[in-house]
């Protein structure tokens, strides 16, 4: 009788780290038995867990036909870079005396990243009129820091109110 040999038995080929994408991740492994490396769906299936979000992900084989069991490695999913990501334009803003933190639309890709959980913002020189700036930081998935400019516009005149001159006397 020839039995099926365990996958605790076969190595598997460290797994280089892997950026986050957004999406699960399922990075190629390479399984050996001893020397020969073993065959896709012939010699074994792969299954990953928790391979979305940065972190650490385990792809899973578990013997087929020959081989029996199963054999975890994990790997590692990194923050992907701020400096990827895009920032929308920022509308002009008129000067009002205090700080202006206009709302920043972060893109990764197509998707618009969320406040808080995928980045921060913090404001410089975004009082008085000229060059505002708005830097995002990563968190969580992201990394890293990127900036957008803004402009602050002077404020008309014709929109400010005189208080009331009182009568003044005649002198000379």
């Amino acid at each position: 009788i020839i039995v099926a040999k365990a996958a605790s038995t076969l190595s598997i080929d460290a797994i280089a780290s892997q950026t986050y994408t957004g999406a699960a991740i399922s990075p190629t492994v390479v399984v050996k038995d001893g020397a020969t490396t073993l065959t896709l769906t012939t010699d074994y299936t792969v299954a990953y867990t928790n391979n979305t979000n940065v972190g650490t992900a385990t792809a899973t084989v578990t013997g087929v036909g020959n081989y029996t069991g199963t054999k975890a490695q994990n790997f590692t999913i990194v923050a992907k870079a701020a400096s990827t990501l895009s920032i929308d334009a920022i509308a002009n803003q008129t000067y009002t005396g205090a700080a202006l933190t206009p709302t920043v639309v972060v893109k990764d890709g197509s998707t618009t990243l969320i406040l808080n959980t995928d980045y921060t913002v913090g404001y410089s020189n975004n009082t008085n009129v000229g060059t505002a700036t708005a830097t995002i930081t990563g968190v969580g998935n992201y990394t890293g820091t990127k900036a957008q400019n803004f402009t602050i516009v002077a404020k008309a005149a014709s929109t400010l109110s005189i208080d009331a001159i009182a009568n003044q006397t005649f002198t000379g």
